[in-house]
């Protein structure tokens, strides 16, 4: 129990020191134009984070924070440098469960038979279909961090699913450079993701 405890409060720590530090980097001077920079990405009032949508597609984004979150995709990637996947979208679909008429980004292996739907809410891209064994679930989930009010070290809920940001990558010149999260399923660690700006998920650490 002492270890945990302890390990609890290193892991306290190192969140409250990350956020320190991205605060300082974002609010030192005056704003930078870059879309990535962390000054376009933190509001120092409140001391929290926009996440792009973009960031999880993989596609260009022009530092807009206002526009709706669903945009056109087409994007392949290597998660782990070698499962190719590809997000293509908007698509139009209708959820069989609810009846509602959904705009879907798809996600499938280029090998495989793994095919999942996601859509965007103000919280974040939810998945609302996986092919194995036909799973459905209702909009309002959480799959990854988007949008405003984020703080890294901090868990937030999406009906059954949570994720909490525990790295924010900064380059040299404050451009986000990577992003990691844990992401909870039904209150268990089921993941830990790695996403990079224009290329999308890079890593996924089964937990």
């Amino acid at each position: 129990m002492k270890k945990l405890c302890l390990a609890v409060a290193i892991a306290l720590c190192a969140s409250a020191a990350a956020a320190k530090s991205i605060h300082e980097r974002a609010c030192a001077g005056p704003p930078d134009e870059a879309a990535w920079h962390i000054s376009n990405l933190y509001d120092c009032e409140s001391r929290t984070l926009y996440i792009p949508y973009h960031l999880w597609t993989g596609m260009p984004w022009d530092g807009r924070k206002d526009g709706p979150c669903v945009h056109e995709a087409h994007n392949n990637f290597l998660v782990n440098g070698r499962s190719e996947t590809v997000i293509r979208g908007p698509e139009s679909w209708t959820h069989p469960k609810t009846g509602e008429t959904l705009q879907i980004w798809v996600r499938e292996k280029v090998r495989g038979h793994k095919v999942q739907y996601f859509v965007c809410h103000e919280r974040g891209i939810g998945r609302v279909y996986d092919s194995r064994r036909e799973r459905f679930a209702r909009v309002g989930r959480c799959k990854f961090p988007a949008g405003h009010g984020w703080k890294v070290g901090e868990r937030r809920e999406c009906r059954s699913t949570a994720i909490e940001i525990t790295r924010i990558d900064l380059d040299d010149g404050g451009i986000l450079a990577g992003l990691e999260f844990k992401y909870f399923s039904r209150g268990r660690l089921d993941h830990v993701y790695r996403y990079v700006p224009q290329q999308g998920m890079t890593n996924a650490w089964k937990q």
